[in-house]
């Protein structure tokens, strides 16, 4: 585990602490965790298992093929958004893939923009191929990883788009490994947990190792 991330955690725990907890029980959020491909079927890796555990509240979504997930999944989860966002305007979309779910999270917030419907964060964990990332997503995180049968493919922001704030962070591990990964668990909840504003300029992340992607 790298030092930054850890001195990162500490650091991040006492400074929100004070607003964490009160931004969490005043704002309605709704979180959308989504396996890669195969993920319905029993022992293939954890997928985000563990992360839903770690975020009350939130939902997983597992599906078999590339067809169920865009022609049964895609659909549900949008429904359930425009439900929300109807509801309640101002609930907080966060929107966290693997693999094909990577794939099928960035083609939603594209979805969404077009709905002028807002996505609060998007999580992109070692996703291919990536749609390119909408203004209506505020912050948007790229977990890559390294060792062989990691997809690398990088988050790119669409042609005029400067108002998404976009990190990357990169991993020496494997692509199934990434979606247990506690590091990249550490910043998805940080970047959930804390007050958006509060933590939307880079400059913020307290000891992440990110780097800013840039508009296409």
């Amino acid at each position: 585990m790298k030092k930054a991330f850890i001195f990162s955690g500490m650091l991040t725990a006492v400074l929100s602490a004070g607003f964490s907890s009160a931004h969490a029980q005043s704002v309605e959020q709704k979180t959308y965790l989504i396996n890669g491909l195969a993920s319905a079927v029993p022992f293939i890796g954890y997928g985000f298992a563990n992360l839903q555990k770690k975020i009350p509240g939130s939902e997983l979504y597992s599906y078999i093929s590339p067809i169920e997930g865009s022609t049964i999944i895609q659909p549900r989860i949008m429904s359930d958004i425009r439900k929300a966002w109807k509801r309640n305007p101002a609930v907080e979309i966060n929107l966290i893939g693997i693999s094909y779910g990577a794939n099928l999270i960035t083609r939603m917030g594209a979805q969404l923009q077009d709905e002028g419907i807002q996505v609060s964060y998007m999580g992109v964990i070692d996703g291919l191929p990536l749609g390119n990332v909408t203004p209506n997503v505020r912050r948007v995180d790229n977990f890559t990883c390294r060792l062989p049968g990691c997809l690398r493919d990088k988050v790119r922001l669409t042609k005029g788009n400067s108002i998404t704030i976009a990190n990357a962070f990169d991993f020496t591990t494997t692509h199934i490994a990434m979606g247990d990964n506690p590091e990249v668990h550490q910043r998805i909840l940080h970047q959930i947990t804390t007050v958006p504003l509060n933590i939307a300029e880079p400059t913020l992340d307290l000891g992440y190792t990110a780097s800013t992607t840039q508009a296409e």
